[in-house]
């Protein structure tokens, strides 16, 4: 009784045997209809979110503004895919179907082909006292060189971290996908958000 009582069960319900109970509603992110526009709103947002980030990003607007608004959508997105594996996971729902893989696909595609480099090193090697850098290297004091520097190999660092980890969490939607179909296409604003900040170190 004090296990039925934990459960929420009618008073009429609390001493019939459980195969006799009524059955449970499935959750709502394993319901067919409920879970694909759950996904829509979900991912859709996300997008329109990273697009509008990028403004963020082409204006540069300090790292402080730009890393939350363009993590922040893609935070939410996989938040609700995670959720969404559980549920089907849990309840043992009909996995979601491989074409829902294109959204991966399409978020890969992404990573792969986003031109990232800015447009000043477009045409150099884009290294510290080379190309377009090196009338700066010739009149500048040393101080200011090792400042340049130590900017740079920071800059190429960060640059590294969001495009590594972008591609880890496409991987990451990709073992999700079959019980997420959101995981799958939340992958695209993750791509975008990746990509961006990858592209913002550099510039």
């Amino acid at each position: 009784m004090l296990w039925s009582r934990m459960h929420g069960l009618p008073p009429g319900l609390r001493y019939l045997p459980k195969e006799d109970w009524p059955p449970r509603p499935a959750p709502l992110l394993t319901q067919p209809f409920a879970a694909g526009m759950t996904g829509w709103v979900v991912v859709f947002g996300a997008v329109i979110a990273e697009l509008a980030g990028g403004v963020a990003v082409a204006h540069q607007t300090s790292a402080v503004i730009v890393v939350p608004v363009l993590i922040f959508p893609v935070v939410v997105a996989f938040g609700f895919a995670v959720m969404q594996w559980w549920q089907v996971r849990s309840w043992g729902a009909e996995p979601s179907s491989w074409w829902h893989l294109a959204g991966t696909a399409a978020a890969t595609l992404t990573w792969l082909l986003w031109p990232m480099v800015p447009g000043a090193l477009a045409g150099t090697r884009a290294l510290p006292c080379t190309g377009s850098s090196q009338a700066f290297c010739n009149v500048a004091p040393a101080t200011a060189e090792a400042d340049y520097l130590r900017s740079v190999t920071q800059a190429f660092d960060y640059h590294l971290l969001a495009w590594w980890s972008t591609g880890a969490l496409i991987l990451v939607a990709t073992l999700l996908a079959r019980r997420s179909r959101i995981a799958a296409w939340a992958a695209i604003p993750a791509a975008f958000a990746g990509c961006e900040l990858a592209t913002y170190f550099l510039n």
